[in-house]
């Protein structure tokens, strides 16, 4: 058997035995993805390895809908409370079933409930995906398989084009500006980058360089403050407030040979990032305090369940 192939039977084989164990405390070890859902400020959606997971203050952490779908890329529309916009692999049910190792892009109108696949089915394996105001709507995605490389995607037709986005390698991150004449941005291995002409053509940005940027964000409220998450031994977050022309330390650091490789911004100085440790941490204050809400996999306190 060819390793791909027995990783990705390894990997629905997990799948399955999450969804046989619904009624216990979701796993959240293998974190590939954050938002704030904006019809709950409260609430965080996580999408992970075996599924997407709310974890509320003060509530149980519960699965959203039935799927374990490996969520691979993820990002909400962040108005539109039940848009959300995911990639990845089936879960055991739907692989018997379809027999598609790669779902495409998905889209669930109801919060995570349900998922459709709108395009690139069998094709694409997103593992980074940003939604943009700019057009009317469209998404960005970095897909690993098939033919890798940039996708732009329009959401009124969903319509693919595959962008040469020369120089662009290895993209860890998408996030795009929530002003629709705003830029994109893309961690790298290398550093981020920056586009200014709708994923065309790409440039560093001069703070952040050879160094490897594995989770990128912008605040909801404020297109001049970004958030980059960087590897420098250990996983730092970084904080630019005029629109990436300079960096400051934004108050989290992981323990050694961690990194952060999921980062959500909201409104009112909310912030969500997870690590390799599988840990989540949130924010209120803008990253001035932390506080952890999922520990090695399991939700802290009341999230427990």
């Amino acid at each position: 058997m060819r390793l791909p192939v027995l990783a990705l039977v390894l990997g629905l084989a997990l799948a399955g035995a999450a969804a046989g164990q619904r009624e216990e405390a979701p796993p959240m070890h293998h974190v590939h993805g954050l938002a704030f859902d904006a019809a709950d400020p409260e609430a965080l959606l996580v999408a992970t390895h075996t599924g997407l997971v709310r974890l509320r203050s003060g509530a149980p952490a519960e699965w959203i809908g039935e799927d374990r779908f490996d969520l691979m890329g993820f990002t909400a529309h962040p108005t539109e409370a039940a848009l959300l916009f995911a990639s990845g692999h089936p879960d055991v049910r739907t692989y018997a079933r379809d027999h598609v190792a790669n779902l495409g892009l998905l889209v669930s109108s109801d919060g995570g409930r349900s998922w459709r696949s709108v395009t690139l089915r069998d094709h694409a394996d997103f593992h980074a995906l940003a939604w943009s105001p700019a057009e009317g709507g469209r998404l960005y995605g970095w897909s690993v398989s098939g033919q890798a490389g940039l996708y732009r995607i329009a959401t009124r037709d969903w319509s693919v084009e595959r962008l040469p986005a020369p120089g662009l390698e290895d993209v860890l991150a998408l996030a795009a500006s929530p002003d629709a004449a705003g830029p994109v941005l893309a961690g790298t291995p290398e550093g981020l980058r920056i586009s200014r002409d709708g994923g065309a053509t790409w440039r560093n940005i001069a703070g952040l360089t050879r160094q490897a940027v594995t989770a990128v964000a912008y605040d909801q409220a404020d297109v001049k403050v970004v958030y980059a998450a960087v590897l420098r031994g250990r996983g730092v977050l970084m904080r630019s407030q005029d629109a990436g022309a300079t960096w400051r330390r934004a108050g989290l650091e992981t323990e050694r040979d961690a990194a952060i490789v999921a980062l959500a911004a909201g409104r009112g100085g909310q912030l969500a990032a997870a690590t390799t440790s599988g840990d989540v941490l949130r924010s209120r204050d803008g990253g001035k305090s932390w506080t952890k809400v999922v520990e090695r996999g399991r939700a802290v306190g009341a999230g427990a369940g």
